[in-house]
């Protein structure tokens, strides 16, 4: 079982960048899309960053098999006129 490293993920401007914690190595993927539903974020990479047996970077869960999906719950909204 892999020892658990912190992982930081930077969303740039159509970019993101995944550093792993005691690498000198960053991974710089492509925003291919990005989507705003029922309050969560999703954001399509044009590259997997993550291993299989990685779930979660942070506040960021992750999915796929080819390319990685990362999504996040958005903050609520306040102070929304009625």
């Amino acid at each position: 079982m892999p020892k658990d490293s912190n992982v930081y993920v930077v969303v740039g401007e159509g970019v993101v960048t995944v550093k792993r914690e005691g690498s000198n190595r960053a991974v710089l993927a492509n925003v291919l899309g990005k989507a705003q539903v029922d309050g969560v974020e999703v954001l399509c990479l044009d590259r997997l960053v993550h291993e299989s047996h990685e779930q979660q970077f942070g506040e960021w869960t992750l999915a796929g098999a080819v390319t990685t999906l990362l999504s996040r719950s958005l903050p609520p909204v306040t102070g929304a006129a009625a």
